[in-house]
């Protein structure tokens, strides 16, 4: 069993304290987000998770304590570690790069480079952030992390309910979608990226018919398996050769400073045929990686905290875009574990 801590919530940054005693105590209880009546046990017993996969944007606590409580009460664990560098008006609950990498480095070297994932995601490009930002950034982040880590993350940014309205008022107005919303009846469509463009094969760029796939929703909440959550089964539709302009051009790019880098550059559930472009198709909960480094080949299902199960050890999962981090006020974090995980357990139903 593959534990992931947890696209939902960063755990790692907020909850450490209450992780490492569920884990010593070796289960924790898990309320269905859309049945409070319903509580799921999921083990975290060592000699029970192949691997507990965790998601942050702050590795320092980690990197402080929790790397080497984790290896002390034999965890097998992955970390991914999102840094992107974007301006604090965009993220302001984040640490400061500087501090994100420091951190990075002290966890890498206590965990190895390839257990500590890096992650940009998602990219975005919007008035006054565009294509050579993000060239300038990538490459100032990958020299930093060479050595540190083996791979890299890349996704796009999709278009949900009040993104673009988010973004703008950020200070970034007209942001670019990958894979826009399909307009509300009576309202005009919102200007995908690229949208007039052509591709190299000649063909007019942008997404599929109708936009995104009905029902997604976004990245941490409940994903009915087939969407985002999941690669698409052999008889769903092929990918989409490339992604529109400016993005594929600067995937490119980005996929060969990684490379000089050191750094294996995969997407993260992206449904562009990403290859030609450098970027492998990528699994953020990946068995294959979670078997060669630990031998564990058997995982057969993924426990998500915090989240809804909702997959097999082969899904891939992406953290989302987040305008703030926002930290959870005290009194938050000190009722957390009394409702995560009572000391008596409840009793169980389905989920």
């Amino acid at each position: 069993m593959i534990v992931s801590a947890s696209r939902r919530c960063d755990i790692p940054a907020h909850y450490l304290g209450w992780l490492l005693a569920r884990i010593e105590a070796g289960y924790c209880l898990v309320r269905n987000p859309f049945d409070a009546r319903s509580v799921r046990r999921v083990s975290l017993d060592p000699a029970e998770m192949d691997c507990l996969v965790l998601w942050t944007r702050d590795p320092r606590p980690l990197a402080d304590r929790g790397g080497e409580r984790l290896e002390d009460l034999g965890v097998r664990s992955l970390v991914h570690v999102t840094l992107t560098g974007y301006p604090r008006s965009l993220e302001p609950g984040v640490p400061r790069p500087d501090e994100v990498l420091t951190a990075f480095a002290r966890l890498s070297e206590r965990l190895g480079s390839e257990r500590v994932l890096w992650r940009y995601d998602p990219i975005l490009i919007a008035g006054g952030l565009g294509a050579e930002f993000h060239l300038r950034n990538f490459a100032a982040l990958a020299a930093a992390l060479e050595g540190r880590t083996k791979r890299v993350t890349l996704s796009l940014v999709d278009e949900y309910a009040r993104t673009g309205e988010r973004i703008t008022r950020s200070g970034f107005p007209d942001p670019l979608f990958a894979r826009p919303r399909p307009p509300a009846a009576g309202k005009a469509p919102v200007r995908a990226a690229g949208a007039a463009a052509a591709s190299p094969d000649g063909a007019r760029a942008g997404g599929p018919a109708g936009g995104p796939a009905e029902g997604r929703m976004p990245c941490g909440l409940f994903e009915p398996a087939g969407e985002r959550g999941q690669r698409p089964s052999p008889a769903g539709p092929p990918a989409l050769r490339l992604p529109p302009e400016p993005y594929a051009s600067l995937l490119a790019s980005l996929a060969s400073i990684a490379a000089a880098r050191g750094m294996r550059c995969v997407s993260c559930a992206e449904p562009f045929d990403l290859g030609p472009l450098g970027v492998e198709p990528g699994a953020c909960i990946d068995a294959d990686l979670i078997g060669r480094l630990f031998g564990r080949r058997s995982a057969a299902e993924t426990e998500k905290l915090g989240e809804t199960v909702i997959g097999g050890a082969g899904t891939g999962a992406g953290t989302g875009f987040a305008a703030g981090l926002a930290r959870p006020d005290e009194a938050a974090a000190r009722a957390m574990p009394a409702r995560a995980a009572p000391a008596r357990p409840a009793p169980l139903r389905a989920a």
